[in-house]
């Protein structure tokens, strides 16, 4: 039996709605409760720890989810003139994406024809062909292969089978570019829907790169994903900016093939604040930066969110952009989708912070925790949201491709609100590794974890099954 929240009464997590009522054509339409997709959801309330720390159940997730499902190999930004390639890593697999010369995209296994030598290591680039260092066969950006160095002494019977790279899928979604390692895969929209349409207001491929980091975390890619799938943690976590969001009245919305939804509401105190009408210097800024001077307003912090909404609406907004494709809820509100299996995005309508979760090869506890800032044009003087990070000096024309910064834990690099959920990760790794954690205990905010866990279970029975 849930009780009332004393904060909160009849708020329930899995029914709450931002805008009760949302018609069926709104984006922030509420989805059916998690029950409906996943009536097993109630085998998740307990996780064993084990599901974070064991190589056996890493295999399994290779078998059934990376080796079969969709993922984000890259930016099509960054593939945008013949020969432009991005590396991608995906546990002990490695793919090269390429724009060829007739301008298709297509990706290839990271891996020589010969002795299996790794083609590609940087990051991205631009060339005319791929060279093996270590023997120097070449293969053209279509994949072709166009010298095996000495073929005449090679018996024929060793080159059956062709030597041209072996492809991999690629499609696109936006800014993004996904691959499948299997080639019976869903196509790519198929797998994503309903996001696509979720999203369309923010018109993802118009945004420009702006900030690039991957951080090498000591946690399993689940510990680092759930740091985003609850707003639960933001009262603690991030004291500092519950003055500024409702962390408690989120919208949880379910969706089938694992992908989900929180939207947060933004420029509003928390309900945890004994004062939630006093103006603070965050909620002035906000204020400010909107062209509403706050010595002059007549409300309290509870109305600075209409007030917001209010100045964007207006057609010489001081942002400087066209809002009319957004609801009245996407103009304030952070939408935090999550895209299964590893991928995660906090949207606002001027910027977007995407965030990769990418396993280890070998390592139950370790992987990658790779960020990317997106900014939409805006007025001169207008900066991200301080939420995200960006560094006061940073280019947000997108004239110039940020580089990649590999970052560690200690320092991430990544600003105040990201590094302090980095340091959470570490930790918690440690301690499903011990004796002191016999089980995990997730509550009504955090079903988006319990949707993960049953999803990741019904793809490994599948595949077991198959």
């Amino acid at each position: 039996m849930i009780r009332p929240s004393p904060i909160a009464p009849g708020f329930r997590p899995g029914h709450h709605a931002v805008r009760p009522g949302a018609p069926a054509s709104s984006p922030e339409r509420k989805s059916p409760p998690l029950e409906a997709l996943y009536p097993e959801k109630d085998a998740y309330l307990r996780l064993p720890p084990e599901r974070y720390t064991s190589r056996t159940f890493m295999q399994q997730e290779w078998d059934a989810i990376w080796s079969r499902t969709w993922t984000c190999a890259g930016l099509v930004s960054d593939l945008v003139r013949p020969g432009d390639f991005v590396r991608y890593d995906l546990g002990h697999e490695s793919i090269v994406v390429v724009r060829g010369r007739d301008g298709a995209l297509r990706a290839f296994y990271n891996v020589c024809r010969h002795r299996g030598r790794q083609l590609v290591a940087k990051a991205c680039g631009s060339g005319s062909s791929f060279v093996c260092s270590f023997h120097g066969w070449i293969y053209d950006v279509d994949g072709r292969n166009r010298r095996v160095t000495d073929r005449e002494l090679f018996d024929p019977r060793t080159l059956e089978g062709g030597v041209d790279l072996r492809p991999v899928r690629c499609e696109t979604w936006g800014p993004f570019v996904f691959v499948a390692l299997d080639p019976d895969a869903p196509p790519l929209l198929e797998h994503l829907a309903p996001m696509p349409e979720l999203f369309e207001a923010y018109a993802l491929d118009e945004l420009k790169l702006v900030k690039d980091v991957a951080v090498a975390v000591d946690c399993n890619w689940k510990v680092a994903s759930e740091a985003f799938l609850e707003p639960y943690h933001t009262h603690a976590t991030h004291p500092q900016i519950v003055d500024s969001i409702d962390e408690l009245h989120n919208q949880y919305d379910y969706y089938p093939r694992g992908h989900s939804r929180v939207i947060s509401p933004l420029s509003i105190p928390s309900p945890r604040l004994a004062d939630r009408t006093t103006l603070t210097p965050a909620m002035k800024q906000i204020l400010a930066v909107a062209g509403v001077d706050p010595e002059r307003f007549q409300g309290t912090a509870l109305d600075v969110r209409d007030a917001l909404r209010a100045a964007k609406r207006r057609a010489d907004n001081p942002f400087g952009v066209d809002y009319r494709c957004f609801s009245d809820d996407q103009l304030v509100d952070n939408w935090n989708p999550s895209i299964f299996p590893n991928l995660a995005m906090n949207a606002l309508p001027e910027a977007v912070q995407v965030m990769r979760f990418l396993p280890d090869a070998v390592d139950p506890g370790r992987s990658t925790f790779h960020v990317w800032t997106l900014v939409r044009a805006t007025r001169p003087g207008i900066r991200p949201t301080p939420f995200f990070g960006v560094e006061p000096d940073a280019d947000l024309t997108g004239a110039t491709r940020p580089p990649r910064r590999r970052t560690t834990e200690a320092a991430p690099e990544l600003g105040e609100v990201l590094e302090q959920d980095v340091a959470n990760m570490s930790l918690v790794q440690r301690g499903l590794a011990s004796a002191g954690c016999d089980v995990i205990r997730l509550s009504e905010q955090e079903g988006r974890i319990q949707q993960l866990h049953a999803e990741i279970d019904r793809r490994i029975a599948a595949r077991q099954a198959a």
